[in-house]
């Protein structure tokens, strides 16, 4: 059967969900799936004028020709009116993880410049067949109910909403979609390579069709198994509303024994949440190692543990979760009045236009605390784990001063500046 393009009433219905924002980006790299919704995106803007959309590629730096791929992308968004930006992957010798590696820095590019753009949505492309693909991988691996439910039409990840308008549009209608539109694609040679786990399940999809494992069929699952996730998602949002305190600080802390006492399903999903927030890990904590914490907890409550980037530390009556902070440290970059920025995918910075000069922003670690010890209460704000994990400004390898948390995080008493005149930064972490 031919496949039939997607156009008109039923673009706008998939799309209908981008009209919340006035501001949101396309990540589109130059493939069938991504040009597809950049086409039907530019149509959608201009049927509704609604909003500013920005088109980003990433330049992977993979094969020689992705920069030419990145560039062609951008003439097409211009052609159709939108602005785009190529955002190069700065890497050296991959020689393992080659694709997972890949996505997380495609997502965290492409937050750092939604953060410092002030665009809050970023739209991708992930298709029906995707959605299949994921729930077979995620299948062989034991996965639990999340990892079946495969991937989500939204969520939300340092400080952006994602949305996923055409999970349940086929690859073969997006390609059709494109071809219409008289527009040239990619194709990416890695997406058959059997080298890797995709490459080998498309290769195996014939066969898979014939015994009536058909791509429909199989999304079909995951979306049914979406509703029991929302369902359950729901339990443990209202699980943390009741039994969880969060820090502006980026800590967060939860009742021992409401997540001992209650249904283990919810009590791993409140766990899961906040270890993957407090980390700033886009990928979620796989559930094996969520259980082997939950046993670990339960058998000795008193011990400590690493999990997700995270440090889980119990404290009397509740279980503390802090971002780690290992000899590499965290992120260090330059922050230059007026811009915002992303830092350690957990907090957004911004630096006042009337400050003279940048800072660097690192990680306040152990010298720093050593620095502020002498601030009054400062260790009776933040305990000092969550004190080595934060954003801190520096200049010329000295420590000016923590830039201004939220009020929930500060103590009106305890003067945190190391110089006399305030400098303007403020941090916001990004809970969700």
């Amino acid at each position: 059967m031919t496949a039939t393009p997607l156009a008109g009433a039923e673009a706008d219905a998939l799309l209908a969900p981008l009209d919340r924002f006035s501001r949101l980006a396309l990540a589109v790299s130059g493939g069938p799936d991504s040009l597809a919704l950049l086409h039907l995106a530019a149509a959608w803007l201009r049927r509704h004028a609604s909003g500013d959309v920005f088109v980003l590629t990433v330049d992977h730096g993979l094969r020689p020709q992705s920069r030419d791929e990145a560039e062609m992308v951008g003439r097409v968004a211009r052609s159709l009116g939108l602005p785009h930006a190529i955002l190069p992957w700065r890497h050296g010798a991959i020689h393992a993880g080659v694709q997972a590696r890949a996505r997380r820095a495609r997502y965290d590019l492409m937050a750092t410049y939604c953060t410092a753009h002030g665009i809050p949505a970023l739209v991708t492309a992930h298709h029906l067949d995707d959605q299949a693909e994921t729930f077979l991988m995620r299948l062989k691996r034991g996965s639990g109910l999340d990892g079946l439910a495969a991937i989500p039409e939204h969520g939300t990840w340092a400080g952006m909403t994602l949305l996923r308008p055409l999970l349940d549009v086929s690859k073969a209608r997006l390609i059709a979609t494109v071809e219409a539109a008289g527009l040239a694609y990619i194709t990416d040679p890695s997406n058959a390579d059997t080298r890797f786990e995709r490459g080998r399940l498309r290769e195996a999809a014939a066969e898979l069709a014939r015994l009536g494992l058909t791509a429909e069929a199989i999304a079909r699952s995951a979306r049914r198994l979406r509703r029991a996730r929302s369902a359950l998602e729901a339990a443990a949002d209202r699980f943390l509303t009741e039994h969880c305190e969060r820090s502006a600080a980026g800590f967060a802390s939860v009742s021992f024994a409401a997540l001992r006492a209650g249904p283990q399903e919810v009590a791993l999903r409140a766990l899961a949440r906040l270890i993957a927030t407090v980390g700033g890990t886009a990928e979620p904590v796989r559930l094996v190692k969520l259980e082997a914490l939950y046993a670990a907890l339960s058998a000795d409550p008193g011990k400590g543990h690493t999990l997700g980037g995270c440090q889980i530390v119990p404290s009397q009556d509740r279980l503390f979760v802090f971002r780690e902070v290992r000899k590499t440290g965290l992120h260090e970059l330059d922050l230059h009045p007026g811009e915002r920025m992303l830092w350690d995918n957990r907090f957004r910075l911004e630096l006042g236009k009337t400050e003279s000069e940048p800072v660097t922003v690192r990680a306040l670690g152990e010298d720093g605390v050593q620095a502020l010890t002498t601030c009054h209460g400062f260790l009776r704000v933040w305990p000092r784990l969550a004190a080595r994990a934060l954003p801190s400004c520096w200049r010329a390898g000295g420590l000016l001063c923590l830039p201004e948390f939220g009020q929930d995080a500060r103590s009106s008493d305890a003067p945190l500046s190391r110089h006399e005149g305030a400098l303007d930064c403020r941090a916001t972490f990004l809970w969700g």
